[in-house]
């Protein structure tokens, strides 16, 4: 009789583990398949919303953290809503800045430790073509698609770079330009 009872629970065991693989593997789909769900429905930021300029961001971030040395200024989709993500530094810290592209208002701000071995260069927006310009080379250069954000930033010394997204249906092209020369450096799929 022992050795009935241990065929028949190594069997019973052997079948709960197989079901519980199956059910983890049901409940793992169920969590791709939210995911998903959720990434098909963000809502999209509607480009109409973009009120304030790039220049009315940069004073958002110079109002908060007076004599800082500018590096980066991004336009991006936030839930549901664009916002400028407006980037600076001193000799040891760096600053950022996030306000409401509709109506300016401040909506976070930080500091945090410089990372030592991080060199930043400062940004001058004067010296780099607008976003628009930018929009239009960089969808010319994605052959189709809108312009949906955008970052420009001071990679070197002497360049600074527009990052463009565009966007054709579900395909995203990231498309780098040299802010001064107008050149475009790569288009890239987006992933």
């Amino acid at each position: 009789m022992t050795k009935k009872v241990l065929i028949t629970a190594c069997v019973c065991g052997g079948l709960m583990l197989v079901a519980g693989g199956i059910a983890g593997v049901a409940a793992m789909d169920g969590y791709h398949a939210q995911i998903e769900a959720a990434v098909k429905h963000e809502k999209l930021a509607n480009k109409s919303d973009i009120k304030i300029n790039q220049q009315a961001a940069i004073d958002q971030f110079n109002k908060k953290y007076p004599d800082k040395h500018l590096n980066e200024v991004e336009l991006e989709s936030d839930k549901g809503k664009y916002v400028y993500k407006v980037k600076g530094f001193d000799n040891t810290n760096e600053y950022k800045v996030k306000a409401n592209a509709k109506d300016g208002k401040l909506i976070s701000n930080k500091s945090e430790k410089l990372d030592q071995n991080e060199k930043e260069y400062t940004l001058d927006p004067g010296k780099a073509i607008s976003r628009d310009e930018a929009s239009q080379i960089a969808e010319k250069a994605a052959k189709k698609g809108s312009a949906i954000e955008w970052k420009l930033e001071q990679e070197k010394e002497n360049q600074a770079v527009w990052e463009v997204k565009v966007k054709d249906g579900r395909t995203v092209k990231e498309v780098k330009i040299d802010a001064g020369s107008k050149k475009v450096l790569a288009v890239e799929n987006d992933h």
